[in-house]
């Protein structure tokens, strides 16, 4: 439970190469669906503000947005996710559809290409 007692789904590290904490957070607070990456190695110097590829082109960032975006192309959500929560060492994507299946299609695909694991079942 978060600190508003409302239930979030992490996924643990498979991969000892990274500290990398992927999140599924459930909708509140007039919020749908936010799925983050946490810890993002070699982040640090992120402006969400800026363009800063070239100042830390080794970010873990880009490898999630990209990966996030063509997941979301594959499952057809492309244009329902937008990349909300933006802050040094987070990436955060916001699902703007109510359509579990393909939320928990895009967020496991992503997870897969990450070396990590996700619990859905939150997801149904």
């Amino acid at each position: 439970m978060d600190k508003a007692g409302l239930p979030v789904i992490f996924v643990y590290p498979c991969r000892k190469d990274t500290s990398m904490q992927l999140v599924l957070e459930p909708p509140h607070m007039g919020k749908n669906w936010i799925f983050f990456a946490n810890d993002l190695a070699n982040d640090k110097g992120f402006v969400a503000h800026e363009p800063c590829y070239h100042r830390i082109p080794d970010s873990e960032r880009w490898t999630v947005n990209m990966y996030l975006r063509e997941a979301a192309e594959e499952f057809g959500l492309r244009q329902f996710i937008f990349n909300q929560c933006q802050w040094e060492g987070s990436t955060g994507w916001e699902f703007w559809t109510d359509n579990k299946v393909k939320i928990k299609a895009v967020v496991e695909k992503v997870a897969e290409r990450l070396g990590l694991t996700v619990d859905t079942t939150a997801l149904g």
